[in-house]
């Protein structure tokens, strides 16, 4: 199968565009991901995988790059990605688990904020984890295990970590 970049990008710009607008919630920024994301793609065409779908590995050059980016920026707009959005007025008795929270968040390297993500955020089961970062679904799911004791307990039982409808499925074409 030859893959061409602008045949990618036309097929794949808008699912790219929503995982970014997702993460970043500003309709400019994730325009600006967009062409970054595709930027890295070209760059990074010759470790793509052909047993891999092409928007699986798009899937997961955007959601690395978005959440480096909000990370870049502060911790507070890479906290907003993720927490639930009618979390925004909090108790006075919610506060000690939302800096819980955003201290379990600033501890996680990129690949466990990415796996924090995927699997609380956007729902994903391991097996999508594993396609989308390209691990075995075992692995996946030693990775998130060890998480689960280190993550305050309204994140296990995602009461904090924002909800989002599904994502379209990176599935093999």
């Amino acid at each position: 199968m030859a893959l061409d970049i602008g045949e990618l990008f036309e097929r794949y710009h808008g699912v790219v565009f929503r995982r970014c607008v997702s993460l970043l919630r500003n309709d400019a920024d994730a325009e600006e991901a967009v062409q970054e994301v595709f930027v890295a793609a070209i760059s990074g065409f010759g470790r793509f995988r052909l047993r891999a779908s092409p928007l699986t590995w798009l899937y997961s050059v955007a959601t690395r790059h978005c959440l480096q980016r909000l990370r870049n920026q502060n911790t507070q707009a890479l906290k907003r990605a993720l927490f639930r959005e009618d979390d925004a007025e909090l108790s006075e008795g919610d506060l000690p688990l939302r800096m819980d929270l955003e201290r379990f968040l600033a501890g996680l390297s990129m690949e466990q904020l990415e796996l924090v993500t995927l699997a609380w955020r956007d729902g994903l089961t391991h097996e999508e984890i594993a396609e989308v970062t390209r691990q075995s679904r075992k692995t996946v799911g030693k990775k998130l295990a060890a998480l689960m004791p280190l993550a305050p307990p309204p994140v296990v039982r995602r009461e904090l970590i924002r909800p989002t409808p599904a994502p379209v499925a990176p599935r093999a074409e």
